[in-house]
């Protein structure tokens, strides 16, 4: 993958590595995303990078059947989660691994594992969501 940089390149980095990484202040422990330099709520720039399981809830989802732009390597129908990562409350998107095309549920526990999405040469660090 590219050099990696910006407020959310830990984040980035992580998932080449196989982890969640996602960001904290470390001045009052809000969890902060999207990431940020700086803390909207006290002000600090201590942030503070903590792994977390990549489990949680289906917060929303959508089924994609029509292809467009940078989703050529994807198999249609695909679904979109946007998930809400466990003891946390971040809100973060990535495909359901969905075999049986049986529509997700909202409030459904899942699991993630990293995976990736080609888009024209590069492979991008995706989030792979399975339920259960």
């Amino acid at each position: 993958m590219d050099v990696i940089d910006g407020a959310d390149a830990p984040y980035w980095n992580g998932l080449v590595e196989g982890r969640l990484m996602l960001p904290r202040c470390g001045g009052c422990g809000d969890w902060l995303w999207p990431a940020v330099s700086r803390c909207g709520k006290c002000g600090s720039e201590a942030i503070e990078w903590t792994a977390r399981a990549m489990a949680g809830t289906i917060f929303s989802w959508t089924r994609t059947w029509h292809r467009f732009g940078f989703t050529e390597s994807l198999d249609l129908p695909f679904v979109s989660i946007v998930a809400t990562v466990d003891d946390c409350g971040i809100r973060l998107l990535g495909r359901l691994d969905d075999p049986d095309r049986i529509d997700p549920v909202m409030g459904e526990t899942i699991t993630g594992r990293v995976g990736a999405t080609r888009v024209e040469n590069r492979d991008i660090p995706t989030i792979i969501w399975s339920r259960g």
